[in-house]
């Protein structure tokens, strides 16, 4: 398969340890931030709206600083609550302290653990999202699996990531608003993404198998819903 940057290397895994340390999360807070300064994280938002995510108990896997899920509950009914989990202690106490910021800590919790072995009983949650975190999950299957026993029957998702054959033009923009020293990581991140048919791969044989996956400029997005009971 080849894109407008050439043929699709195969996919080389990336580190499934998350960005652990303060200095890291910090960077990435910031890189983070800027991206939801210049609106374009709304976006992503607007992905999980349109996949019926606009209220209830909502859980957000690979949360990092918290942007995804804070822009997310801000425009949301006051009723609604998020939980966040990420694998690294530092991402979370810059989730934290921007929940605080937002003026949003009393609607949001914050859990460290992997999506390996999500640490929340069956059927907790309302709707699931995450973005630009399944490239990291050493094990894809086994992760959204977790992410289906821990929504209700009826529940939504929505997955969001970046794209192993985003064209030329595209990376490069990407790559121009990511800090110098975020760059490295971020190529690494594009060559660990997948390709829509290999996402469609992955889900075969899965409680996921009937999900929507569908190609957007700066990546993919995963949407469907759990079937029940």
């Amino acid at each position: 398969m080849a894109s407008a940057r050439g043929t699709v290397a195969p996919r080389v895994p990336e580190t499934d340890e998350g960005l652990q340390g303060d200095e890291l999360a910090l960077k990435y807070d910031e890189m983070q931030r800027h991206i939801r300064d210049n609106g374009w994280l709304q976006e992503k938002i607007d992905d999980i709206l349109a996949a019926g995510i606009d209220s209830g108990q909502v859980l957000e896997l690979g949360c990092g600083p918290g942007y995804l899920g804070l822009e997310w509950l801000r425009q949301a009914p006051g009723t609604a609550r998020l939980t966040g989990l990420d694998i690294s202690p530092a991402m979370l106490r810059r989730a934290g302290a921007n929940a605080a910021e937002y003026g949003l800590r009393d609607r949001c919790v914050y859990e460290c653990g992997t999506v390996l072995q999500l640490p929340f009983e069956d059927g907790r949650f309302d709707h699931v999202i995450s973005a630009s975190s399944l490239h990291e999950w050493a094990e894809p299957v086994t992760a959204l699996k977790e992410m289906h026993r821990v929504l209700r029957p009826g529940g939504r998702y929505c997955v969001s990531d970046l794209r192993r054959d985003i064209d030329r033009t595209t990376f490069q923009f990407m790559k121009a608003n990511i800090a110098a020293d975020m760059r490295p990581g971020f190529r690494t991140s594009i060559r660990s993404s997948y390709l829509t048919s290999e996402v469609e791969e992955l889900l075969k044989g899965t409680a996921l198998e009937s999900a929507v996956v569908t190609q957007v400029q700066m990546g993919l997005v995963i949407t469907g819903r759990k079937e029940g009971p």
